[in-house]
């Protein structure tokens, strides 16, 4: 029998016991899924990481240019694939290949799914760029917002809140943990290095 080692030390959910706390965002009880300690495929312990959705979106694209790149339209890999560089980046640092990006996600061996994934990453994403999304990373990781849950800075990075009170209203968990003037000013850095589309 195959067992699949992407399922390896993974959890089912299942029905709730009497000991399991419910979830509950505003306290950051999220599941299992979210403990800052996780264990990888190898039972080796790490620490969670949670993705904004612009690093989503620009881990996914690499990953479908990777894919092109060794990979024929009808679905087979080439034998000796040609290993370029060509980022294809334009002058304003802008990533101008998105008709092979979508041609890659309809292509044979894709699936709807990842269509409607890229599509709503392409929609919602703040940060278009490999460069201000690390500069985004570095941001929300200094050591001042060392108290703040990876799902609170995945969720800072994600949502463009305007004010404080809707950056707590949606995230609920952030009111005990930073001050009015210290949020507002991640916000404020965070819209300064948001793309205009």
């Amino acid at each position: 029998m195959n067992v699949s080692t992407s399922t390896s030390g993974i959890r089912r959910r299942t029905a709730k016991s009497a000991h399991e706390a419910e979830e509950n965002a505003a306290s950051l009880n999220l599941g299992s899924e979210f403990e800052i300690k996780q264990y990888n495929h190898e039972g080796e312990e790490t620490e969670l990481i949670a993705l904004n959705l612009s690093e989503a979106r620009i881990i996914i694209r690499s990953a479908l240019k990777e894919r092109k790149k060794i990979m024929k339209p009808n679905g087979e890999f080439i034998d000796n694939p040609e290993i370029t560089n060509d980022d294809d980046i334009d002058e304003n640092g802008n990533d101008d290949d998105n008709d092979e990006i979508a041609n890659a996600a309809i292509a044979v061996g894709a699936n709807e799914v990842l269509k409607k994934t890229l599509d709503y990453l392409s929609v919602f994403s703040r940060f278009r760029d490999a460069q201000t999304c690390s500069a985004v990373e570095q941001l929300l990781k200094a050591p001042e917002n060392a108290k703040l849950h990876p799902f609170e800075l995945a969720q800072l990075g994600s949502l463009a809140c305007d004010d404080v009170d809707e950056a707590k209203t949606l995230v609920p968990s952030l009111a005990d943990k930073k001050s009015e003037d210290d949020l507002q000013n991640i916000l404020n850095q965070l819209s300064r290095l948001e793309t205009p589309y």
